[in-house]
C-alpha cells in the first residue's frame, strides 16, 4: 500500500488495517532508486503477506538491504528471522534489542507477561535471528538519495529506536511505538517500561517536528505529523502522562 513517493505500508495487523497477519505491527517499506529498507518485522507468524505486499510496490527484494528494528517485542521483531532469510537482508537494531533478538530471550522481551492476558498465543515462539550492526543516537542510514536518523526512545521499553527520515521537503519519523496518533502511548506492566523515560522520549521527538507520523500501530499521518506529538506534550506540562493507546 503506497503512502508516499517513498514509503510503502507492507504490513498491519489487528491494531492497524489487518493488511498482514493479526499480531503484526505496522511494516514499512521505505525505498528511494535501487536501494530500500524495511523498518520493523512483523510477529513473523506468516510473512508471506508481508512479501506479496513488496512485490506489489514494484520495489525488487534485491533492493532491500536491512530491517531496522524500533525494538524486541514480538509484534515488531518476530519476523526479523524469517525476513532475513527470504530476503538476504541484515537485521540492525539498538544494542540492548540487538542482545535479546540475537539470543531469541523472551523473557527480557517480556513475552510471557504479554501472553497473560492472551495478547499472544500460548503457542507463540519468537525466533531468535541474526543481528548484524547495533544503531546509537545519531547514526545515519543512506537510503539512496535519503538518509535516515537514528533517535534513541526508550521509555515504552529498553532499547527502543525511532527513525527520522530526512527526504526533500521535509522528514517522517517512523516512531515505533513511542508515540502513536492523536497524541497517545502505551505503557505496560513490564520490568522495563518507564514513564519518566516515555515522556522524555516524547519531548525529544516533538523537537524534531516530523511532517509524517508513522507509528507502529493504528493510524499514521502523511502531513502535520509534529501535532499529534504536541497534544501528548499538552498532558506532560501538566504532569499527566499521555493516554493510552487502546
Amino acid at each position: 500500500m503506497r503512502l508516499t513517493e517513498h514509503i510503502e505500508l507492507i504490513g498491519s495487523g489487528r491494531m492497524g488495517f489487518t493488511l498482514t497477519n493479526e499480531l503484526d505491527c505496522h511494516v514499512y517499506l521505505v525505498h528511494d532508486g535501487d536501494d530500500a529498507v524495511i523498518v520493523d518485522a512483523g510477529a513473523g507468524v506468516d510473512v508471506g503477506p508481508i512479501l506479496a505486499e513488496i512485490d506489489r510496490s514494484g520495489v525488487p527484494r534485491s533492493a532491500i538491504r536491512r530491517i531496522l528494528l524500533t525494538h524486541a517485542h514480538g509484534d515488531h521483531a518476530g519476523g526479523a528471522r524469517a525476513l532475513h532469510d527470504a530476503l538476504g537482508c541484515e537485521v540492525w537494531a539498538s544494542p540492548q534489542a540487538a542482545g535479546w533478538v540475537r539470543e531469541g530471550d523472551e523473557v527480557a522481551i517480556s513475552l510471557d507477561r504479554a501472553k497473560d492476558p492472551g495478547g499472544y498465543p500460548e503457542d507463540y515462539a519468537f525466533q531468535a535471528s541474526p543481528v548484524a550492526r547495533e544503531l546509537r543516537e545519531g547514526d545515519r542510514i543512506p537510503v539512496g538519495s535519503l538518509e535516515i536518523e537514528v533517535i534513541e526512545t526508550p521509555g515504552h521499553c529498553a532499547g527502543h529506536l525511532s527513525y527520522l527520515l530526512h527526504r526533500p521537503g521535509g522528514t517522517d519519523l517512523f516512531s515505533g511505538d513511542a508515540i502513536f496518533a492523536r497524541g497517545r502511548i502505551l505503557l505496560q506492566d513490564i520490568w522495563d517500561c518507564s514513564v519518566a523515560e516515555s515522556c522524555a522520549s516524547v519531548r525529544k521527538l516533538a523537537a524534531c517536528k516530523p511532517d509524517g507520523l508513522y507509528p507502529g500501530h493504528a493510524e499514521f499521518s502523511v502531513s502535520l505529523g509534529y501535532n499529534h506529538i504536541y497534544a501528548a506534550l499538552e498532558n506532560i506540562s501538566a504532569m499527566l502522562p499521555p493516554p493510552q493507546l487502546s
